[in-house]
Formats: structure tokens, C-alpha cells, sequence
């Protein structure tokens, strides 16, 4: 018998500093809330939220991250602009932005209507691991006074909020999600309060000869308050030193001359427009588009004052 010696070979494989390490990242978004807003003052509302990325893998390589953001349970105009936040079938119009103020909507790959989302880079440093802070620029449309009080919201889960991430030198973001894609839920909300805004006319007796009659003017207060919202309008009494609605005077510049003078709230000019609730104000329920008040002056027969210029300062109050 003999025993046959089979020769030996050992290998070994030497892994390189660079050979690629798989790729981990975990992510958190912070809620969207643009708080109490008023919107019958036709102006933007804007907030931010922020998208957050930690990442690790192999040391100073690149991650790709790609954050799809669909319509949100609230839903979205065919278009993809705007998404919108809901209070049962109420709507209201919101979107979110890539950069601030205006620009590209932020969307996703996943959802056709919508512009690409941002793709997010990630740089790893020597120790194979970095984060990246995004930020999320939120608005609402102005234009939309007449929708109701109250709380409205869309939330982003499952499907409507999908990340996806990979290596920049061999990642793309696509519709096709990878297995390391991950939902990150996070909800956009606002509370719209009841508000008013207000604005008026001069109420301008022109250049008089003489007083020996009276002398009539009109003016325009114009209110916009939310729908469903009562409210109130209240005259103050002047700075000038007027003792009520109907005797308010105008002064000129020096204090020395004085015109006696009435605001009213119907064309008679019988019922006077002073500042006391359900006594001698105007009264309206506001429907989130513009209510105009007439305010019917009249300057009373009286003795001639100085030739000059008479003015007084009304102060209009809206209570509600």
C-alpha cells in the first residue's frame, strides 16, 4: 500500500481599504405646521419642515438619497399644484417647495402628475458615516378667504411618503424602489382662526362757502372677516375732542377753530355710528369676501368758523 501526498494550496483574499461596505441610512421628517393663520388678509402663509438623513457605509464615498413625496391624504389638483390639506370636505390649498418662497414643487417618482423630488447627497466621512439636514419649504396660496375656521391636516404614510437611497456612483433615483427604500410619516396641519381685516374712505365735506345748512358726505368702510365669523363696527368719538357720534368735531391745525360733525348709519342720518356694541354700531356675519358699510356724514348748520382747513382722526373698530 502506498499513500499518495496531494499538494496544498492556501488562499487568501486581502480586502482593499475601499472595497464597498453595504449602505445604511435611517431618516426622520419633522410635522409641517403653519399654526393659526389668517387668510382674509390675502397674504402668503409660509413654514418649513426638515428631512433628516443619517447615513453609513464605505468611508468618503457619496449616498444618493431620494425622497418621494405623493399627494398626501388630503389630495392633490390633477395638475399636481396644489395639494391640499382637509376639514372633513372642506380644502384648503397648500404645496411644498424645493427651495423658498417659489420654484419647483417637491414631488416624487412614484407619482406622475408631480415634479422630481431633490436628490439628496450624503457625504461619508473617513469613519463611514455622515447626516444631512433638508429643508422643506411649505405655502399656502393667498385666495382662499372664504374657506371655514378651523383645523385642517394631510398626513403622509405608507405610499405617500417613500425614501430611497444607494451609492451616487451606481444609484439613480427612479420609480423603481429598491429594497432599501423606507416610509418616513410626517403630517402637514394648520388651524385657520377667525379674522377681519379693514380698510376705509376719507369722508370728505369738500370746500364750503358757509355753513348755514347742512353740509353732507359719504364714505366706504370695507370689512372681510371669515366666514361665519359676527362682528360689530365701531366709530370712536375723533381726536378732536368730540363728546359723541353726532357731535364729533374737526379742528384745524392750530386747535383754535372747530366744525361740529355727525357719522351715521343710514342715508336719513337718523341713527348715529358711534362705538357701543348692539347700541349704535354696524353689524354684519362675514363670508370671507369683502362687506361694504356706508358711512353717511353730515355737518349740521353752524356759525362759520376760521377759513381753514378742518380735519379729525376716526378711529374703526372691529369686534368679533
Amino acid at each position: 500500500m502506498s499513500l499518495r501526498l496531494l499538494p496544498l494550496t492556501a488562499v487568501v483574499l486581502l480586502c482593499g481599504k475601499n472595497a464597498a461596505m453595504a449602505q445604511v441610512c435611517t431618516f426622520s421628517m419633522t410635522n409641517i405646521d403653519f399654526g393659526n393663520v389668517s387668510l382674509t388678509g390675502g397674504n402668503f402663509q409660509q413654514t418649513t419642515g426638515t428631512l433628516t438623513a443619517n447615513c453609513s457605509g464605505t468611508a468618503n464615498q457619496q449616498i444618493r438619497v431620494c425622497a418621494n413625496i405623493n399627494a398626501g391624504s388630503g389630495g392633490v389638483h390633477a395638475s399636481g399644484d396644489p395639494r391640499y390639506m382637509t376639514q372633513g370636505a372642506a380644502r384648503l390649498g397648500y404645496n411644498l417647495f424645493k427651495s423658498n418662497g417659489v420654484g419647483q414643487t417637491w414631488g416624487s417618482y412614484t407619482w406622475a402628475p408631480s415634479s422630481r423630488p431633490p436628490a439628496i447627497t450624503v457625504n461619508l466621512g473617513g469613519g463611514g458615516s455622515g447626516t444631512t439636514a433638508t429643508t422643506v419649504y411649505a405655502r399656502i396660496y393667498n385666495g382662499q378667504s372664504t374657506t371655514g375656521t378651523g383645523t385642517y391636516s394631510s398626513s403622509f404614510a405608507g405610499a405617500q411618503s417613500q425614501i430611497d437611497y444607494g451609492y451616487a456612483a451606481s444609484f439613480n433615483c427612479s420609480s423603481s424602489l429598491s429594497s432599501r427604500s423606507q416610509s418616513v410619516p410626517f403630517v402637514v396641519r394648520t388651524t385657520n382662526n377667525s379674522s377681519c381685516t379693514v380698510s376705509s374712505t376719507a369722508l370728505n365735506f369738500g370746500t364750503q362757502p358757509d355753513l348755514s345748512a347742512n353740509r353732507d358726505a359719504t364714505n366706504t368702510i370695507t370689512v372681510n372677516c371669515s366666514p361665519g365669523t359676527a362682528y360689530t363696527v365701531g366709530l370712536n368719538n375723533g381726536s378732536s375732542g368730540g363728546t359723541g357720534p353726532a357731535s364729533r368735531r374737526m379742528q384745524n391745525a392750530a386747535a383754535t377753530s372747530f366744525i361740529t360733525y355727525g357719522i351715521y348709519r343710514d342715508v336719513s342720518r337718523t341713527q348715529a355710528w358711534g362705538n357701543t356694541p348692539g347700541i349704535d354700531t354696524a353689524s354684519a356675519t362675514g363670508t370671507g369676501v369683502s362687506q361694504v358699510f356706508t358711512g353717511y356724514g353730515r355737518v349740521p348748520a353752524q356759525s362759520a368758523p376760521l377759513a381753514n382747513i378742518h380735519t379729525d382722526t376716526v378711529v374703526v373698530t372691529i369686534t368679533y
